[in-house]
């Protein structure tokens, strides 16, 4: 909407709707509760609070009909029986595993009885047995009307209040869609009934409905459990499924020995045949390799590593001879001896012996002497015989080592010889040991199966049912209903109904999103306080608010009022203009208008009430001016100022109505129409009041916004919705200096029990100052 423009008393323009633009709360947000914040414990309360009695009628309503409900519910009795499951001799599988002895975990095992008690071939018997099909609590006569279901019942009911209400003429749609809704759940009920006496099949699901079959916590017992209204059928149903189930479980253990024995028989005969044929082509194959019968590859193996073993120490004995000779050929090369022979060691010592003598001798006597001249001659004799005994002895160890090489040499081409004759053996015995080891596992197969043919033969001479499954505890009668349970309903229903009832507060909440907080109006709207005028009665007072100012002077009421005048309308010069709307109707701004120009009046001031909702005028009805002239007629220049300005005995201020409804008045309805109505008025009253139209219902509203000096926005508590002031702020900017909100009909009493900020808390403390004016000193 484009800013219109705003006429004061002197004529100056100014934006109609605020100079910034007031910052806009999320739509989805509930009324006082900041946005971004936790759960406001406060705001919860006081919106259960506001509809507590909503609370209570959906609690009390949907506990009494749960109550109705669970009244009608029949008696169940349960009865149950205890089976003890050995796994290890349950044997419910298949022919292979019946032969093979094999057994699945515990738990798949005795799942696997649980499916059996739950069998179509078990619960089939079980209706035989007892003839179901025939009984009224699983196929019922045609119920009487005293045993009718509830819902045809309830539709009866319904009915019969319809023709007790309007008789024989149509109720209203909503009623008879109802009724007609309820007709059709009777009619499928009745087809329902009808298709299940048909066949067994509707027999079967109830069975499998009511027949609980569980494992008791971890253990190997399994519990039967069954529930029917009549006790004595609950103890029948357990007691027939449990015999069904262990002549089943006996039936199936007997079929299964049965071909466990013709299968075991056959596949001995086909192993025998086998393992005959598997060991001649043993025979065969070893015979053709020329292999003995056990140990001729182990042993030679063995004499391979002995031969190996005899090389290596041929090798060490040929290093050591060989290093021998060298290290004595090299001594004796030297002048040295490392030659341990004892004859050597001798003439050693002869040679020594002899030397020293002569050359002890050669100082003596000298060279020439004869006696040295015979030792000269014995030592070289014993030299000459030390050398020969010293080549001898080389000679001898060097022969030595020659003989360790060729020993050496000679183990090197054995064992050459036996690894190739190693490697053949082993080739040709490769074939030997793979059909060694097929005969041999054929045999053990046979073996098991001929030590599995006698155990299961046993079994079936001697197949009692106990050595499976044992029956612990025998289903009886029970004596207690086991149900329903009414109380535990009945909590559930309480628990539902407050649950439904706050989910719809929420609700409600949720949608209307109504203003009970001056912080929400400051919050949407921007604007910096809004003025409270708490509610009062107007019980036998038909002209409203302003004959609350009249009557009660001295009430919280017409404090409120004086409050709003003195702080936010009086200070508006010799003449002013207030111009007071709301966002939609019903607001109260007609009953603030006529409030504020009795306190004005009051007040000294001389007061003219101009009425400019063309479309709805409560001037009109209020004092009957409907036949007057009014500012529709002066606009159109039918009627002077004099004319359309009336007076009343009731009231001490002067009226303008809004006069009869043209389409020519909205025409010229604007800006320099209201400037010159208040130019005219202005000798005579120093203070206009425009009772405006809706300010989102038409653009008169803010036009005469525009025009005034003080714009007197209404917002009523519990009435006036967020949505509503959002649409306000979308209207354009606002000018805050001239814009005053109030918040009117604001119950006090009740804001400040649901528990409301200031300033509602302060009534506890003011309700008593101004609540007896018979306390009050007053003039007489």
């Amino acid at each position: 909407m484009e800013n219109l423009p705003q006429i004061h008393h002197g004529g100056a323009p100014a934006p109609a709707w605020p100079t910034a633009v007031a910052p806009q709360r999320p739509r989805a947000e509930f009324e006082g509760q900041a946005p971004g914040m936790g759960p406001d414990f406060r705001f919860i309360l006081r919106v259960l609070m506001s509809h507590k009695w909503l609370i209570a009628f959906i609690v009390v309503t949907v506990t009494t009909l749960a109550a109705f409900g669970v009244s009608l519910l029949q008696d169940k009795y349960t009865s149950e029986a205890l089976l003890l499951a050995d796994s290890r001799q349950v044997r419910i599988v298949s022919e292979a595993e019946q032969v093979l002895g094999s057994l699945s975990a515990e738990d798949a095992t005795i799942a696997s009885e649980l499916e059996i008690l739950r069998s179509q071939q078990v619960l089939s018997r079980v209706v035989e047995d007892l003839n179901l099909t025939e009984h009224p609590e699983f196929n019922p006569p045609r119920a009487a009307d005293t045993e009718a279901p509830l819902i045809e019942r309830s539709v009866a009911l319904g009915h019969d209040l319809v023709r007790s209400v309007w008789g024989d003429a149509a109720p209203p749609g909503f009623i008879a869609f109802l009724l007609n809704h309820g007709d059709q759940l009777v009619r499928d009920h009745h087809a329902r009934e009808a298709h299940a006496a048909l066949g067994p099949d509707r027999i079967l699901e109830r069975i499998k409905r009511n027949l609980d079959v569980a494992i008791v916590g971890r253990s190997r017992v399994i519990q039967v459990r069954f529930t029917a209204r009549d006790p004595q059928l609950a103890q029948q149903v357990v007691d027939s499924v449990v015999r069904h189930y262990m002549g089943t479980r006996q039936q199936m253990d007997r079929e299964l020995s049965t071909g466990a024995v013709a299968w075991l028989e056959d596949r001995i005969q086909v192993l025998r045949e086998e393992a005959a044929a598997a060991d001649q082509k043993v025979e065969e194959a070893r015979f053709s390799a020329g292999l003995l019968r056990g140990g001729t590859g182990m042993m030679a193996q063995n004499e391979l590593e002995q031969a190996r073993m005899r090389l290596a120490q041929a090798a060490a004995d040929r290093a050591r001879l060989v290093a021998q000779a060298n290290s004595i050929e090299s001594n004796t090369a030297s002048g040295g001896s490392s030659i341990a022979s004892p004859v050597v060691a001798q003439l050693r010592a002869t040679v020594a012996a002899l030397s020293g003598e002569m050359a002890q001798l050669s100082r003596q006597y000298g060279p020439k002497h004869p006696r040295v001249v015979e030792l000269q001659a014995r030592l070289n004799e014993a030299s000459s015989r030390l050398s020969s005994e010293t080549r001898r002895e080389i000679a001898g160890v060097r022969e030595a080592a020659n003989v360790a090489v060729a020993q050496e040499k000679a183990l090197q081409d054995m064992i050459t010889k036996l690894e190739s004759s190693y490697q053949t053996m082993s080739q040709q015995a490769v074939p030997l040991r793979t059909l060694e080891a097929e005969a041999q596992a054929k045999r053990q197969l046979l073996d098991s199966l001929l030590a599995r043919l006698e155990e299961v033969t046993a079994q079936q001479d001697n197949r009692a049912f106990p050595s499976g499954v044992k029956l612990v505890s025998p289903p009886q009668v029970p004596g207690e209903p086991s149900g329903p349970f009414r109380i535990l309903l009945l909590v559930a229903a309480f628990i539902g109904s407050v649950v439904l009832s706050v989910f719809t507060v929420f609700l409600l909440e949720l949608l209307q999103r109504r203003v009970r907080t001056p912080e929400t109006i400051r919050r949407i709207l921007g604007v910096g306080g809004v003025h409270i005028v708490p509610h009062h009665t107007t019980k036998g007072m038909a002209g409203g608010l302003y004959q609350v100012f009249q009557r009660h002077p001295f009430s919280l009421f017409s404090e409120s009022m004086r409050s709003l005048f003195r702080n936010h309308l009086a200070n508006l010069g010799p003449v002013g203009s207030i111009a007071v709307t709301s966002a939609r109707p019903s607001d109260g701004k007609t009953s603030m208008s006529l409030a504020v120009a009795q306190v004005a009046s009051q007040a000294g001031r001389r007061v003219v009430v101009v009425d400019t909702d063309f479309r709805r005028s409560r001037l009109n009805t209020l004092f009957n001016l409907s036949a007057e002239k009014g500012l529709s007629d002066w606009i159109g220049g039918e009627a002077s100022l004099d004319e359309i300005v009336h007076v009343s005995d009731e009231v001490p201020f002067a009226m303008v109505p809004a006069g009869r409804l043209m389409s020519s008045t909205l025409d010229r309805f604007n800006v320099d129409s209201l400037v010159h109505l208040m130019a005219g008025l202005s000798p005579r009253y120093d203070l206009v009041i425009f009772d405006t139209a809706p300010a989102l219902a038409v653009s008169d509203a803010r036009i005469v916004c525009g025009a005034a000096s003080r714009v007197l926005f209404v917002t009523r508590w519990g009435h006036t919705t967020a949505s509503d002031l959002q649409a306000v702020a979308d209207l354009g900017p606002i000018d805050h200096e001239k814009f005053v909100c109030v918040m009117t009909d604001v119950n006090l009493k009740k804001a400040a029990a649901q528990g409301y900020d200031t300033p509602y808390n302060s009534y506890v403390a003011t309700r008593k100052y101004y609540g007896d004016p018979t306390s009050l000193r007053t003039a007489p």
